[in-house]
């Protein structure tokens, strides 16, 4: 379903929706500074895991939940109830230090990231109808979800020299204007439009996902535990544990990425024009290979070039598989597979944390980077299996 409205308000629409990327890369203002809060808290880990990583099992349940509101709700509703969740959560994420208080503002924070990642993408096929538009706004996208996570980054870890609850001040000047832009530009879409209701509601029989998009979720899923594991969350571990650097160092490592991942995002309907269904095969043997290069050897050239490398295969994954998952699934099911990899990515990431200490207890390794060539084997592993994948698809035409 394409709505129908001015190029202005379409274009309003759009900025307002890439603005609320700053929900969807909120955790990046922490990654910086990881670190500092399992020293703050040394006798509360689980609790600190929860805060590092809780949110995405929140995101889960939320963005499972949220098509099925689009069934009663308005969706531009459900967008300010998930943006104004978000706020709470984020700008009152740090008034009290207390392990438990924070625990709850991250709660808050997984529900808004889990409803507005669903229902931004779910308009994007509202406003777009081409597979060729979503697939270029679906990069744009993901250029904004760099372009936030850059200044994220880089403040979170200005900000944190001074302390890890001083970074949550940059929510004040993202979080309320994105609810602001969400009220204002977004257009209504009224409580049982589109092609996933209507089907629904007619009383035919679900269509099948299929084989394809399992595969496609299977492999996202293994892949944001790897990289959660590794280049992404324990970035800042990398970098003191071979000493190479402190939290500037790692912010700066994130920054890098965002604009890096920002252009690649402008790009990214070129790069699937080019690679079409190996594009994320690439991204597997990318990620495999650069984080078995780092541990190999470890410097700051590794960290801001091959690690760029590494982490920039989650910028190309991630609008991959809204934009493919588009093309594989049923219309029908369209807004459950926006759901569904949003769920993916929010368990695998949230996992990420206990598997990466899961792991070093079961080696018994002393820090966490020496865990990380069992992960560059598991990245290369999802490289077979694709290439597997993608032969199956041939042989069936």
């Amino acid at each position: 379903m394409k709505l129908e409205m001015s190029k202005t308000k379409r274009i309003l629409a759009l900025l307002a929706i890439l603005f609320s990327n700053v929900c969807v890369m909120a955790d990046l203002v922490i990654t910086p500074v990881i670190g500092q809060i399992y020293g703050y808290y040394p006798e509360n880990m689980n609790a600190v895991n929860y805060i590092v990583s809780g949110p995405m099992i929140v995101l889960v349940i939320a963005s499972l939940a949220t098509p099925l509101l689009f069934k009663r709700i308005d969706k531009k509703i459900v967008f300010m109830i998930g943006s104004a969740v978000f706020a709470i959560g984020a700008v009152f994420g740090a008034f009290n230090d207390n392990v438990y208080y924070v625990c709850v503002m991250r709660t808050l924070v997984g529900v808004g990231e889990g409803m507005v990642n669903v229902v931004g993408i779910a308009y994007i096929s509202d406003l777009y109808e081409s597979q060729k538009d979503r697939a270029r706004i679906n990069g744009f996208y993901s250029a904004a979800m760099s372009f936030a996570g850059m200044v994220f980054s880089y403040f979170g870890g200005i900000l944190g020299q001074a302390g890890w609850l001083n970074t949550f001040k940059i929510y004040y000047v993202t979080a309320i204007p994105m609810l602001v832009l969400v009220i204002l530009f977004v257009p209504s879409v009224k409580a049982g439009s589109g092609e996933t209701v209507k089907n629904r509601d007619s009383g035919m029989k679900k269509e099948k996902l299929g084989w394809k998009f399992w595969e496609m979720s299977g492999c996202f899923f293994v892949m944001n535990i790897a990289l959660g594991a590794t280049v992404l969350y324990y970035i800042s571990s990398y970098v003191m544990e071979t000493g190479i650097g402190d939290s500037v160092t790692a912010g700066y490592s994130g920054t890098l990425k965002s604009l890096l991942g920002f252009l690649l995002g402008i790009a990214f309907g070129w790069i699937v024009g080019k690679l079409k269904r190996f594009t994320i095969t690439l991204a597997y043997l990318l990620a495999g290979a650069g984080i078995l290069i780092m541990v190999l050897a470890p410097s700051a050239v590794m960290l801001y070039v091959i690690g760029t490398i590494a982490g920039l295969t989650y910028k190309i994954a991630m609008p991959y598989n809204y934009s493919h998952g588009y093309e594989i699934v049923p219309a029908s099911r369209m807004d459950d597979a926006v759901s569904i990899t949003t769920a993916v990515y929010g368990f695998g990431s949230f996992l990420s944390t206990y598997c990466a200490g899961w792991l070093v207890s079961g080696m018994k390794a002393e820090t966490y980077v020496k865990t990380w060539p069992v992960w560059a084997g598991v990245m290369l592993l999802l490289f077979v299996i694709d290439l597997f994948a993608i032969a199956k698809e041939r042989k069936e035409g």
